[in-house]
Order: C-alpha cells, then structure tokens, then sequence
C-alpha cells in the first residue's frame, strides 16, 4: 500500500459516476483520495493533484498550484478529455464558436470548454511548467500539442459500468442520438435526417432534471438499433459517446473521425457523412446480420479491452506511480 495522497479535483455541474469509479479504483491501488472543488490548495496538503476534463475549469486551485514554489508544488496530473483544436494535416479548419460558446469566451466563462478556450489555457499553463504530466484522451489531440512543442501521453476513454450494459431488449427505436439538444449543429443533423426519414430519437441535455442518466439511458440505448453519433465539429472523436452507444451494444454510426484511435472503422463502428447517413441506418435495418457483427464486435471491444481501470493503469504507470 502506497499511502499517496491524492486530491480529485471535481466540477460542481457534472455528474459523478466516473469521478466514484475513479475514486474506487485508485483506492484500491492503496492511494488516499480526497475530491476537492474548485478552490485553493495550501502547500504540504497533498502529494498529487488529479484533474480530468479541461483545464480551464479549475481556475481556482491551479492559480494556487502555480503561486507555489515549484519544488513545494503537488505533482500534478491532467486528463485533457474537453476538445483541441485538429492538428494541420486534419486539413479541417477550426469552425467559429456559436452564440454561447462565445458569450462563455467574452466573459472568460470558467464553465467555458470549446476547443480555442482549452487551448489558450494549456498554452498558458504550459508557460508555468502545469501540469507536470498531461494525458490527452484522443490521438488527434495529442498530435496538435506536438505541433504546439507540448509533450502529452495518449490514453482514451475507458468504459466503467454506469456506461451502461446489454440488457437483451426488444431493439424497437430505429435511431437514437443522444446529447444536448441546444447546440445548432446537433439541431441542423438532427433536421437534416428527420428530413430524409430517419426515425430519429433525440435524448439528453445537461440538466439533472430533464436529462438522459443512469438506468434509463442505459435502457434507452438498449432499445435502439442504431446509436447516432452526430459532431459539433467535423472529424471530432466524442469517445463518450462511441463508449455509451457500444457498451450498451448498439450500432454506432459515425460522422468520419479523423485519426479515430483505438476504434477501426468497419470493425467496431460505421463511419458515414451525414449526406450518407439515412442511407446507411436504413441498409443495417434491414440487414440485421450485419448489424449485429460490428455492433457484437463494438461491444466485445469495450467490454473487454478498453476499460477505465486500464486507463488508470497506464496514467499511473506514465506518470510513474505505479
């Protein structure tokens, strides 16, 4: 038993399943966990510092890590999950934020969590040598940061069980998208699909009274033959939602992913444009065969080979605590 000290620094609007199974598993390996909110750390009162998501949402305690004397500060480890801009040879340009990701930027919005928001507080936390370690949860990511002259570690997502499971339902939904619905892109595909008769249902927002949570996400899933996994931004990896729509074995179909790492097109989901994508949900409705291969093959990779203790694992190990 280690005996470390860990401090979790957690984000009051989220949910917390992941953060309990993070908790639990990084106990188990004898560290000392203690969540903390957004708020200042005094030296000497902890060995390590773990933050997942962006790094922008912990104005807080990072203002009062970089106050410390460098040799009195916490290592500090950092889980990048939020978006990054695509790296140049993406060959996609960065789209323009919307309405209330710019209102967020103006108002240098601590909630703030689009991709020019998270990259000019790396960039600049980078300057003041924070984090000592810093993990990203997609490849294309990490790929940017290289160009940018900053080290990261690539260590994707991993499925814990409140990503839900196969029940062995009726599969009686068609399609299914989930994700908030405020967000013009979503609401443009959405249209777009509807128009081209695609039975599409829409679930999930971010409030914890109309949302898509727990057991009834996971049942809701589990009604639905195809699992929709619409983007914000083109070529975008949402590696929740490839877990939740796979974990829950339905068939993803997907916008093109560029550098969609560890998932292979083809073998774990459907890559299609969204001009393409009514075509390709009504050929896997009707070839349920096929269905059910990549949608089997999907789940027996998240199930099994892509778990959030092995993602724990290798940030450990990288960060040489293992």
């Amino acid at each position: 038993m280690n005996g470390h000290r860990i401090t979790i620094l957690r984000r009051s609007i989220t949910r917390w399943s992941e953060s309990k199974a993070t908790t639990r598993l990084l106990e188990s390996r004898g560290f000392v966990v203690t969540p903390h909110p957004d708020e200042a750390l005094a030296i000497g009162s902890t060995d390590i510092v773990w933050l997942r998501g962006s790094l922008n949402w912990y104005p807080r305690t990072l203002a009062s890590l970089a106050a410390m004397p460098v040799k009195e500060r916490p290592l500090i480890i950092a889980w990048q999950t939020e978006p990054l801009p695509l790296p140049a040879r993406a060959g996609l340009r960065t789209p323009l934020p919307n309405a209330r990701e710019l209102a967020k930027i103006l108002l240098r919005d601590h909630r703030a969590t689009d991709m020019r928001t998270n990259a000019r507080r790396i960039r600049q936390l980078h300057r003041v040598g924070i984090p000592d370690v810093l993990f990203v949860s997609t490849r294309s990511r990490q790929t940017w940061l290289a160009e940018q002259g900053i080290d990261s570690h690539f260590v994707p997502l991993g499925y814990y069980e409140h990503l839900g499971r196969d029940l062995g339902l009726e599969r009686d939904i068609d399609a299914i998208f989930v994700g908030a619905m405020n967000d013009p892109g979503h609401i443009r595909s959405a249209r777009k699909l509807r128009q081209n008769g695609v039975r599409l249902v829409t679930e999930g927002a971010w409030s914890r009274e109309t949302g898509l949570w727990g057991d009834k996400r996971t049942e809701m899933i589990n009604r639905a033959r195809t699992f929709l996994a619409l983007q914000r931004h083109p070529g975008k990896l949402s590696g929740q939602r490839m877990l939740l729509g796979m974990a829950n074995k339905s068939l993803v179909i997907s916008e093109p992913i560029f550098d969609p790492a560890p998932y292979v097109p083809g073998t774990h989901y459907v890559s299609v444009t969204l001009a393409d994508m009514p075509h390709a949900v009504r050929h896997y409705l009707s070839n349920e065969d096929e269905r059910s291969r990549i949608a089997d093959a999907g789940h027996r990779f998240v199930m099994t080979g892509l778990k959030l203790d092995d993602s724990i694992a290798r940030i450990l190990e990288l960060a040489g605590l293992s």
